[in-house]
């Protein structure tokens, strides 16, 4: 194995816990200091203090949670796994285990001043899968007296849980919202999306629309939606269908193929998770294809009137930089890794 293909794996298992647990929607990360936050989110809140309408052991869990993202420290992380317990992130060749989670986690604390707000969960009928919506933010460094960057994004984490501790966990968010408050140069793959001509949908399939990357079916396939947010969208998001295909097949521009499986499916009221996992062969404009591993959820939110809020999360910096200048991203962030030569 090269150097270079070594230090990629690394530094990616190194930010497979840098948002805690495993993405949903999108996040603005800032270029100065974090603007004041509360301790605890309000709905941390209600499930600390026991008004949680999760079932009890996804609610004994997320209690825990909360706890832990108002003051992150190893040890309590630790307790929120089972001994087998592994997480999964987009572009790692496979899920880390409890001695790599807590190594990694060590390393993320001391690089980072670091705070985690679970704002939503959404569990299974039993509760055995929970949906969880994050917010991450802080400073780079940890001096309170000379902060650095601040970041601040959004995460969607799918939990499997055995009793009250995560036994498989996998994230889902775009690492450039991280990324660009190391580097505010680095680029918004959405920042212009050019427009696209009508299409008819090819099939009424979601996995095959997502793995035949079929725009016009997965705008169609979700009826009566009135709003897409997503990577490099912000809170405004998109209202127009055109828009929305126009930013699928922007997107579909870097993925050139997607080799998507089901993952889990979680119904509770006017909320529904999918998500899809499995392979993408992708590059920035220009670049060298390589194939990493791949998620995406997708959520929709159905409200009174019957209107659909859609929103996606899938990782977009593997879209934007090559290996290389990933590398050296993560550098800014972990001084320690090696430096990445371009060839040539």
């Amino acid at each position: 194995m090269s150097r270079r293909r070594t230090s990629r794996i690394r530094s990616s298992v190194v930010l497979a816990v840098a948002a805690a647990l495993v993405p949903l929607g999108s996040g603005t990360a800032g270029a100065t200091t974090t603007a004041p936050a509360p301790v605890s989110s309000a709905y941390c809140t209600s499930v600390v203090a026991g008004q949680s309408s999760l079932p009890a052991d996804a609610a004994t869990f997320m209690k825990a949670y909360c706890e832990w993202g108002a003051a992150p420290d190893v040890p309590k992380y630790m307790k929120l796994f089972t001994d087998t317990g592994t997480l999964m992130d987009s572009g790692l060749p496979a899920p880390i285990n409890k001695i790599a989670i807590e190594a990694q986690m060590d390393s993320l604390l001391k690089a980072v001043d670091y705070h985690f707000q679970p704002v939503s969960a959404v569990p299974s009928a039993d509760g055995r899968v929970v949906f969880v919506k994050a917010r991450n933010f802080g400073n780079i460094g940890t001096n309170p007296n000379a902060p650095g960057p601040a970041f601040d994004y959004i995460t969607t984490h799918r939990l499997v849980l055995d009793g009250t501790r995560v036994e498989q966990g996998r994230r889902f968010w775009d690492q450039t919202e991280l990324f660009r408050s190391l580097n505010p140069a680095l680029p918004n793959l959405f920042a212009t999306v050019p427009a696209v001509l009508p299409a008819e949908p090819r099939t009424r399939n979601r996995l095959t629309a997502w793995n035949t990357r079929d725009s016009a079916a997965l705008v169609a396939g979700v009826d009566d939606v009135v709003k897409l947010t997503g990577p490099g969208l912000g809170a405004q998001g998109l209202t127009r269908k055109r828009e929305m295909r126009a930013y699928l097949e922007h997107f579909f521009t870097r993925v050139h193929d997607l080799r998507l499986e089901p993952g889990r499916t979680v119904r509770q009221g006017p909320v529904t998770y999918r998500e899809w996992v499995g392979h993408a062969e992708l590059s920035k404009e220009g670049g060298t294809k390589r194939t990493i591993t791949y998620g995406i959820t997708e959520r929709f939110t159905r409200d009174a009137r019957g209107d659909i809020a859609w929103d996606l999360a899938f990782e977009t910096l593997d879209l934007v930089a090559d290996e290389c200048e990933i590398n050296n991203l993560r550098r800014l962030l972990f001084p320690h890794l090696p430096e990445c030569r371009p060839a040539g």
